[in-house]
């Protein structure tokens, strides 16, 4: 399956998410950045394989690496490999996105919080947001998700995949637009998919830096999704580069 991420796409889950990150969304930014021009969400990279995958069942965990950026407008191919799956440049075969499903998910648990997001970063600041989860970005994101679509899908496993989906986009929008903050680089995500998500719902979503390696300029973070009552519907960690974000050290 060949797939090319538009940059229509990257704009539709930009809205979907709120992660107008400019890395993803303004080819003047980019084209200033470390990337050189526009680069795709890991987030909905990383849906986009699970629905390549072609699930009979939801997954319990998702884990995926971004080794390299995939640009808008290059072609990706879907390729199985071993026990994972992953997204390779049609042109020189790099590999872009790989991903393991059902894979053993290290929970990083969040240190006290010692302040909210600013620069420079420090260990245990924390960013947070509340959303509702729409029928309309509910639907919008299942039928974002099917371009990667091959097969055909259970209605449940559809909508639950797009929930999902629409989960990692809310953990990559503070990620991209506050903590670290513009110009934050995906590298890793992984994600427990602990509860169900259903439209209506109200959602926080906390992010939480636990480790930092400013000679690298690598982030560690806890992430966190809970619905209203407190419950956790997805847990786990994210590893991005601050590089291209002003004053991060």
């Amino acid at each position: 399956m060949i797939l090319t991420p538009t940059q229509s796409d990257l704009d539709q889950f930009a809205k979907l998410s709120g992660d107008a990150n400019p890395i993803h969304v303004d080819p003047n930014f980019a084209a200033n950045s470390g990337f050189g021009r526009t680069v795709a969400h890991g987030a909905m990279l990383t849906s986009w394989l699970v629905r390549a995958a072609g699930l009979s069942e939801t997954p319990h965990s998702t884990s995926a690496m971004f080794p390299a950026p995939a640009f808008a407008g290059e072609a990706l191919e879907v390729v199985r490999e071993g026990d994972g799956w992953q997204l390779a440049r049609l042109e020189d075969g790099v590999v872009v996105c790989r991903l393991l499903i059902n894979a053993a998910v290290p929970i990083e648990e969040a240190l006290a919080a010692s302040s909210a997001a600013i620069v420079p970063l420090k260990v245990g600041m924390i960013s947070a947001s509340e959303t509702v989860f729409e029928a309309n970005a509910a639907q919008a994101m299942q039928d974002l998700q099917a371009r990667a679509g091959g097969t055909t899908l259970a209605a449940e496993v559809a909508q639950t995949l797009a929930s999902q989906a629409y989960m990692l986009g809310l953990i990559s929008t503070l990620l991209g637009m506050d903590l670290p903050g513009q110009g934050t680089n995906y590298l890793k995500q992984e994600t427990a998919w602990i509860g169900t998500l259903k439209p209506g719902q109200r959602l926080y979503t906390k992010v939480a830096v636990t480790r930092l390696r400013s000679e690298k300029a690598l982030v560690d973070l806890s992430t966190l999704v809970q619905n209203e009552h407190g419950e956790a519907l997805a847990k786990g960690r994210a590893l991005v580069s601050a590089r291209d974000v002003k004053g991060a050290f």
